[in-house]
């Protein structure tokens, strides 16, 4: 359903079909439910898991898949028309020496990656968790909004995942188109702002609940009564 949606947005921004990468593409859901008018695309796509990549590649004769890590990949800067995909979240760091001194954990480095390798007006439309737009540190988005724009985001309910991955994690799809060159900006989603509970949200968020699907509150479930942490329920 998720994924079916985000072609549906990229085809409102005006993409067709083009030069297509998924980052992290598993066995390559994305792929499997790519609109029929979008199939004239050149599709690629990267696996870290030998055998998720090689069931991809089964399923996916036409795209060019490597089964490597994304940080080993030689793609070339700035060539692809769209950049779709569900990126890895951990709280781990990729070793990638040319983004070494931004310290970024793994989905922020898969966006900023992603970014470089999207052309100028190409589009990300990634799924990542709430973490890239919500923590206090702004170091991601600063990078981002230097380089892109922010069309949108939608905040996906914490259950939006369980039944397909088991897993229950707020999560965040955005849509960032790259500009035609890096430039001095901070856009108010930069920043933090607060829902009209008094929670600690991006300022995208804060200016457009409607936007989450579900509302903001702390987890004491999982972190006690003083919880910090947030999440989004349906």
């Amino acid at each position: 359903v998720v994924a079916k949606s985000i072609y549906k947005a990229l085809e409102q921004f005006g993409f067709t079909n083009g030069s297509i990468l998924e980052p992290s593409m598993g066995v390559g859901n994305f792929y499997s439910v790519l609109p029929e008018d979008m199939r004239d695309s050149r599709l690629y796509g990267v696996e870290l898991d030998s055998i998720s990549g090689r069931i991809a590649k089964q399923l996916h004769p036409h795209a060019a898949i490597e089964v490597k890590g994304f940080e080993k990949t030689k793609f070339e800067k700035d060539s692809f028309d769209v950049i779709v995909g569900n990126v890895p979240f951990g709280a781990y760091k990729i070793f990638d020496p040319e983004y070494k001194k931004y310290g970024f954990r793994i989905h922020d480095y898969f966006l900023a990656k992603a970014l470089d390798q999207a052309r100028p007006g190409g589009m990300v439309a990634v799924i990542t968790t709430k973490g890239t737009l919500d923590k206090s540190n702004p170091t991601i988005r600063k990078y981002l909004a230097e380089r892109a724009e922010l069309v949108g985001a939608i905040r996906l309910p914490n259950t939006a995942f369980k039944d397909n991955a088991g897993t229950e994690v707020t999560a965040d799809i955005l849509f960032l188109q790259k500009r035609e060159r890096k430039i001095d900006i901070e856009p108010d989603w930069v920043h933090l702002g607060v829902t009209g509970d008094g929670i600690a949200v991006n300022s995208y968020f804060a200016e457009h609940p409607e936007m989450m699907l579900g509302t903001m509150q702390y987890d004491t479930r999982m972190f006690g009564q003083d919880s910090k942490y947030t999440v989004c329920v349906n």
